[in-house]
């Protein structure tokens, strides 16, 4: 798998894993994003929304997804979500030399299947077999008894090893979309240019021109992987960043709006309403 300029989320390199529990999801991480790591989310309690490289999937107690570490994704709840999160660095489940078999391992997350495409649905037959083991790992990974890293890798794959036997057919080995490693790898860069540069004068024709790729393409290929077209993505994250500084500070709206990188303070009221349902003062008024 190719690595990015993200950082890693899991810093025990000695032990590239982490399991912990997640309840709900704060505003502020409901953003696209893409890491390092394999991510297996297991869905304890509650509801909410998956965005995985485009794609938006509904989910409630019991399902299972598997996010591999170059799909741009985010989660947000709806209702009471309480979450197992698993992560681990890809060599994790290598055996140290080389061999057919570290592709067989990773494969759940890089290939997709007419089963499940990243989510394995709480009523299929294999998934509470798969549940099972994903709380086993979690009991081991808090009790950490002698012996607990090799116990965790086993049962991480055997938990690959069942989605491979039981959700892929033997002549099945389409990918996850149409779009290439290559243009993938443009698209997260054009994320994070945004996430680095939204309070200035950015449009499409500009970041066709810096990242050397057409307008028409740039259009169809950003929205596939991020469900949303680039423009409407720009001012989702020129409105959270608005939301924060409109909480956290007594900066002017006006001064806020140019900061975020609105050409006039019209068209920040009027797209922070339509966004937020409030008016800027209105939801600074919340805050007070």
């Amino acid at each position: 798998m190719k690595q990015n300029n993200k950082p890693a989320l899991v810093e025990e390199r000695f032990f590239p894993f982490e399991c912990s529990t997640s309840y709900g999801v704060e505003e502020e991480y409901r953003v696209l994003h893409w890491h390092q790591e394999m991510e297996i989310c297991y869905i304890k309690h509650g509801t909410g929304k998956y965005l995985i490289n485009g794609i938006e999937y509904n989910f409630s107690q019991g399902d299972i997804f598997l996010i591999s570490n170059d799909e741009i994704h985010l989660c947000y709840d709806d209702k009471d979500l309480v979450m197992q999160v698993t992560m681990f660095d890809p060599n994790f489940l290598q055996n140290g030399i080389a061999t057919p078999f570290d592709y067989d391992y990773i494969r759940p997350f890089v290939e997709s299947s007419e089963c499940f495409c990243n989510k394995l649905n709480a009523n299929d037959y294999i998934t509470a077999q798969l549940s099972e083991i994903l709380l086993d790992i979690e009991t081991e990974y808090v009790a950490m008894q002698k012996g607990y890293t090799l116990m965790i890798k086993a049962m991480l794959l055997k938990f690959l090893a069942l989605i491979i036997r039981h959700c892929f057919a033997d002549d099945q080995s389409s990918s996850k979309n149409t779009i290439s490693q290559k243009t993938s790898e443009k698209i997260r860069q054009i994320i994070t240019y945004i996430d680095d540069h939204y309070s200035e004068n950015i449009n499409l024709k500009f970041i066709s021109e810096h990242f050397d790729i057409s307008k028409p393409y740039l259009c169809s290929a950003f929205k596939t992987l991020t469900g949303n077209s680039l423009i409407d993505f720009l001012i989702k994250k020129r409105i959270i960043e608005a939301k924060i500084l409109l909480s956290t500070t007594d900066k002017s709206i006006l001064k806020i709006s140019e900061e975020c990188g609105f050409g006039s303070l019209s068209n920040f009221n009027h797209q922070f309403k339509t966004l937020v349902g409030y008016s800027p003062s209105e939801y600074r008024k919340l805050y007070l």
